[in-house]
């Protein structure tokens, strides 16, 4: 019974630390998030401190077929995170405060329509509401592929009938993005 414990508890290990440290060596640069130059989203339905409603929002996606990689992303703020080994009842390696990504959309697709559910809460229970962030980003290309990286860039609001927010590129490439909340 000793003996299998401890192959399992090996397994584990093995299970949780391997692909975490593959992650690390293969992630992509990028800038770190800032949130000031991004656009704050927020559920239309208020947080009733009991359940977690979302706000179902339209994301239609527009870039230009020139100028370097673009791309939009939905952030939403996390004070406390389970960074690796998450096993419900107990966290392996617990993170703190970070922008997490949960939604995205880039130039390899140049025109696409999503859906995204706004959050009313942080989580069910709770009666707070969560910090959520659109942003806009573009690949900057360095001197060799491996040392490519992606820099946040402002949003800037954009007349419509919708919310709409569009940025262009250091090369000229265009990005827009309309949220059809209806």
């Amino acid at each position: 019974m000793a003996r299998l414990t401890a192959v399992l508890a090996s397994a584990a290990l093995v299970f949780l630390v391997s692909p975490g440290s593959r992650a690390r060596t293969h992630r992509p640069k990028e800038a770190p998030v800032d949130s000031t130059i991004g656009v704050k989203l927020a559920s239309r339905i208020p947080c009733d401190g009991v359940t977690n409603p979302e706000d179902q929002v339209s994301l239609i996606t527009a870039f230009s077929p020139v100028g370097a990689e673009l791309s939009f992303r939905i952030e939403v703020f996390a004070d406390k995170f389970c960074k690796r080994g998450d096993l419900g009842w107990a966290c392996v390696q617990p993170g703190h405060s970070l922008w997490k990504q949960q939604w995205s959309a880039d130039s390899a697709v140049p025109t696409a329509t999503s859906l995204y559910g706004l959050s009313s809460c942080e989580e069910s229970g709770s009666n707070k509401a969560p910090q959520i962030i659109l942003t806009g980003w573009y690949k900057e290309k360095g001197p060799d592929p491996k040392e490519d990286i992606w820099k946040q860039i402002e949003l800037k609001k954009v007349a419509s009938r919708w919310e709409t927010y569009e940025f262009t590129g250091p090369d000229g490439g265009t990005a827009k993005i309309e949220l059809d909340r209806r």
